[in-house]
This record gives structure tokens, C-alpha cells and sequence, in this order.
């Protein structure tokens, strides 16, 4: 995480040589250290440009990054829209107005066309459902095909997606991420591999030394469990450039790790440019129960890792194991984005905010600005929403690009002492807050950085906080729709509220960035009337529902609340 460029020194050594925009040490691109001057750094998003005329934007996804044998139907996500942004032109002749499309789904190398259907245009996300007995079980992924068939034109449009119908397994485990909503469901020895249950990834960065000691002792995974989390990340000890796991030692551990369905996120962060590294560690864990997914790297946009790395990497994993996804953090805000995420499933964020001063340098006496510094936080402001403000920013570049896919963003919360660039840790009050921004603004996991001790008062909060997003009550909404964030507030400067609405029912996340106790009377505009309230989930009471409007009269100081309320 952000730490690493200290924690790991090695990475530290090599910043300078890895650079390809100067021969000076940047971080996320940018000079910051007294002797260098400022560069502008390169990599900047670029958001597409609407052009003159429309175009028809057809686009087709797997429902779930894989499928298995033993799953009754495939199920592909077609997107057919007009667009300005993106997609092939229209004939000039052509009309906009037709709200349907013949499509064909064909599989080349079987020689076959799968389905011939309609779809409609312009409206909803088209779901498609074929019989997995088309597509024989294999590791390696069909090439499907979509062609556009408008009405009264000669004009085709295509598309194609990588599907994986993967052999069942009685052995290890089987991880499959929702493209609609970005939820993560699993299949292994806990559930007997039959269908699939959904969790919501919930743990920390561990310190090897401290969860997993050459001293083979269980009781330090035992208590990391006990607090509620279901992932853990264990960074190998030590973090030097060939460091990683004892195989014999973690083989024990993991055994335990199998034993409480703890989902581990193997660590590969200092074998990813590996290939020969990769190989040997992929091949040697990949059929464990707990395996969740494969932690392919931290920052590699802040050291400016060659970019071309990532998707290597992801590459070469994929062919050894398709049965988990990868997950990479991502430190910048604006640093190549689309290139580095080529490598990964998940995207996970590491914007650490508290304690710092976004204008100085505290480590490096120099200031920070977008062209120039280095502060801890990439163009951070220094404040809560800060998390928020990255997922929205991440998510943004994510749906901007063509063909790009809807890939699920997590949160890493910082929970970490004061060092280096921050001044102090976070308080109980500031971590769950920024907890509840990151769920609110989309967050499909959360993880923490660094655990070492399970008596820290601030982890132990967040624990309990994190353990209510794994309950089915929370699952329901959190992976079966689309937030609806940044609902209208009165009477609250520095309030942030989300719905979910699922069938009958309507969650509602509301998070307070602010450090001041309030008496005013707080009004949040729902997008529907509701009839009442069914629960607080969490929180203080004191919330009265009036048609489409909650009121609470006064807030207490980086307040969060989470409610549950009945439609009908």
C-alpha cells in the first residue's frame, strides 16, 4: 500500500531506474524531492470525444468472469445504444428511431451460431441466457461474437467477448465476479461445490510476521478471525525482491486457513515481473479451498512500473489458473489508469488522507500540487471524501472507456499509526466514516492497511462495522442493483447519502464528514416514497420517514447511519 514506499525498500532503490519520464525520482509521475524541478507527468485519462454524428455502440460481457460446467446457463450482458461517444457510425440514410436489433451470437471455432434473438435498443442492459452444454468445459476461454442486424439497412455491427466455461471442481475453490453489479460469489468445500454464495470481501493487509511466524502458532489467525473479517492479504515477510512465503510453513497455515473458510488473496506483488516466479507460486496454491484471488500489485502506477507488466502478468495467471480473479491497487489519481488496470479483475484504490498536509510534503519539505510533490495522498485534499472522491474518479475512467467493462472498485481504509507523510492515525469515528463512503460510493470490498496487532480499538471497530456487509440482509442490495449515490440533503453541509433499491425494499447509507455535532433538522430526499421504516441496521435512532423524505433532528459528528425501509 501507500506505506510500501517504505516499507519496502527495495521498490525504493529501483524508483529512479524504473522512471521513463526523467532521471529523476517521481511518484505517480511527479518530481518531488528539492533538487528536481517540476515535470508535468504524462499518463493523463483521456476522456472520449462526442462526435458529430450518432452511432450505434454495441457491446457484449459475461454476465460472470466464469462459468462452470455444472451451472445450468451462460449468460451474456449485450448493451446495443446509440452513442456519440463510442461505437460504429450510422449510415447516413440510416434512422434512429428503430428500438430493436436481430442479433446473432456465434462461436467460430465450433462453427455455430448459439442463438438469433432480438434486443432492445437503447433501454436496459439486454440478458441473455444459453445452455452451458453448448460450450464443452475447458480452461481456456470461447471467443463469442455478436452481430448487429438494424432494420432496413445493410449495415452489420459486430462485437466479441472472452467467455470461460471452466471443468467443475472438487477440490480447491472457484471464484466467479459479477460484470452487472461487480459482487464476488464462491464455490468450494465450504458450500460442498454445489451452486455459489456470495460474500463481501472484508479484511486487511496482514504483516506476515505477525499472522503467520516461522513458529508455526494458529492462534494468530484464530484471533484475526475472530474479529469478523472473511479475507486476509499476509505481505511475505520481510518485502525484500525475492522474499516470499516458506511453502512448508504457509502450507500449515493454509490448511487452518481451509479449516475457517478465511479467503486468502495470495500476494504476488514482488513476483508479478517474475514470470518464472509467477509460475511456481500460482501453480503451488492455486487448489486450495480459500484461495480468493491473486493480489497482483501495489502501486505500480506511483513507482511507474513498465505498464505493459501488469497485463503480462495477468496473462500468463489466467493461463495457469482461470478459476480466480486478479486484483491490483491503484495510488494515483491520474496516472495511466487504463494501461495498469489492463491487469486486473479488481481495482482497489489507497487513497489515505488523514493526517496529512496536501499542499507540504511532510517527509520531503517540498510542496504539492497536481505537476509537482509528493504528500502521501495523490491530489488528495486532505479530508474523508477523499475516498469517495477516488472511487467516483476510478469508476469514471472505467466507464469511459470503450469495451472497458464494469470492473468492481474497492476501498482500502487507512487504519495505519502515524509515519512518514501522516501526522497520526485515524480515529475510530474517522475510519468507519470512511468506511461508509467507500460503500456508499460503490465499493464491492473493502480491505484495511496493516494489520499487526488485534488490540488496536480503531481495527476492532472497523471489524464490526465490515461484518454487517457480509450479512444476506446487506448482500441483497449491495449486489443486486445499482447505487443510486449522492442523494439531495437539507440542513447538513457535509452529509453523503446512498439508496439501493431491491424488489419492495430501499437501503439507505448515510455518512457525516463532519467533525461538528449539529441540532438542525437533517431532511435526505429518497428517490421513492416509502411506507416505513423496517430496520436500522446501524446507527443512532432518531430517523422519521415522511413519504420520499428522512428527517433526524440533529447529528452527531462523523455520524453514520444505515437503514432499511419497506416501499409497499
Amino acid at each position: 500500500m501507500r506505506l510500501s514506499k517504505h516499507f519496502y525498500l527495495f521498490f525504493f532503490l529501483l524508483k529512479s531506474a524504473q522512471d521513463v519520464q526523467s532521471e529523476s525520482s517521481t511518484w505517480c509521475g511527479k518530481a518531488y524531492q528539492t533538487e528536481n524541478t517540476a515535470i508535468p507527468p504524462s499518463g493523463q485519462f483521456k476522456y472520449p470525444e462526442a462526435k458529430p454524428i450518432k452511432s450505434l455502440y454495441l457491446d457484449v460481457k459475461p454476465r460472470y468472469t466464469i462459468f462452470l460446467d455444472s451451472d445450468p446457463t451462460i449468460e451474456l450482458l449485450i448493451d446495443a445504444s446509440f452513442s456519440n461517444l463510442f461505437g460504429t457510425p450510422l449510415p447516413e440514410n440510416a434512422t434512429t428511431s428503430f428500438e430493436t436489433l436481430s442479433i446473432d451470437l456465434q462461436c467460430s471455432e465450433m462453427n455455430m451460431t448459439l442463438s438469433q434473438i432480438m434486443v432492445t435498443v437503447g433501454k436496459e442492459i439486454n440478458k441473455i441466457s444459453l445452455s452451458t452444454g453448448f460450450l464443452p468445459a475447458r480452461l481456456q476461454p470461447y471467443l463469442i461474437t455478436v452481430i448487429g442486424y438494424p432494420p432496413n439497412s445493410e449495415q452489420l455491427y459486430n462485437t466479441s467477448t472472452a467467455v470461460y466455461v471452466l471443468p467443475s471442481r472438487k477440490t480447491g475453490s472457484a471464484v466467479k465476479i459479477d460484470n452487472l453489479y461487480g459482487g464476488s460469489y464462491v464455490q468450494n468445500s465450504a458450500n460442498n461445490y454445489t451452486g455459489w454464495y456470495p460474500i463481501y470481501p472484508n479484511g486487511m493487509f496482514a504483516d506476515g510476521s505477525v499472522t503467520i511466524p516461522s513458529s508455526v502458532d494458529y492462534s494468530h489467525l484464530e484471533t484475526y478471525a475472530k474479529l469478523g473479517f472473511n479475507t486476509i492479504n499476509i505481505v511475505p515477510d520481510g518485502a525484500t525482491p525475492e522474499q516470499t512465503y516458506d511453502p512448508g510453513v504457509l502450507t500449515k497455515y493454509w490448511d487452518k486457513l481451509d479449516q475457517l473458510n478465511m479467503f486468502n488473496i495470495f500476494n504476488l506483488q514482488f513476483a508479478y515481473q517474475n514470470s518464472s516466479r509467477i509460475e511456481a507460486q500460482v501453480n503451488m496454491w492455486k487448489d486450495r479451498s480459500s484461495l480468493y484471488s491473486y493480489h497482483l500489485t501495489d502501486e505500480p502506477d506511483g513507482w511507474h512500473h513498465p505498464t505493459e507488466n501488469t497485463r503480462k502478468a495477468y496473462e500468463q495467471i489466467k493461463k495457469l489458473d482461470p478459476y480466480h480473479p486478479i486484483q491490483m491497487v491503484i495510488n494515483c489519481q491520474n496516472f495511466y489508469y487504463s494501461e495498469y488496470t489492463q491487469g486486473a479483475d479488481i481495482v482497489i484504490e489507497d487513497a489515505y488522507p488523514i493526517g496529512i498536509d496536501p499542499t507540504h510534503s511532510i517527509k520531503w519539505n517540498t510542496p504539492c500540487n497536481s505537476t509537482y510533490g509528493d504528500c502521501g495522498c495523490d491530489n488528495c485534499l486532505g479530508g474523508l471524501s477523499d475516498v469517495s472522491d477516488r472511487l467516483d474518479i476510478l469508476q469514471s475512467y472505467q466507464s469511459n472507456l470503450e469495451h472497458g467493462g464494469n470492473k468492481p472498485m474497492w476501498a482500502t481504509i487507512q487504519l495505519f499509526e502515524k509515519q512518514d507523510y501522516w501526522s497520526r492515525q485515524p480515529s475510530t469515528g474517522e475510519a468507519l466514516s470512511m468506511m461508509m463512503l467507500a460503500i456508499n460510493h460503490n465499493a464491492k470490498g473493502l480491505t484495511y492497511w496493516l494489520y499487526t496487532t488485534p488490540n488496536d480499538p480503531v481495527i476492532v471497530e472497523a471489524a464490526t462495522l465490515g461484518t454487517l456487509f457480509q450479512k444476506p440482509s446487506m448482500l441483497k442490495f449491495l449486489f443486486q442493483t445499482t447505487p443510486i449515490k449522492n442523494l439531495s440533503v437539507k440542513g447538513h453541509q457535509a452529509l453523503d447519502s446512498t439508496a439501493w433499491i431491491v424488489e419492495n425494499q430501499m437501503l439507505v447509507g448515510i455518512a457525516s464528514t463532519s467533525y461538528h455535532d449539529s441540532d438542525d433538522i437533517v431532511t435526505i430526499t429518497l428517490p421513492l416514497t416509502a411506507k416505513e421504516i423496517s430496520m436500522q441496521a446501524y446507527g443512532n435512532p432518531g430517523f422519521i420517514l415522511n413519504g420520499n423524505q428522512l428527517q433526524k433532528s440533529g447529528m452527531k459528528s462523523l455520524e453514520i447511519n444505515i437503514l432499511i425501509l419497506n416501499l409497499s
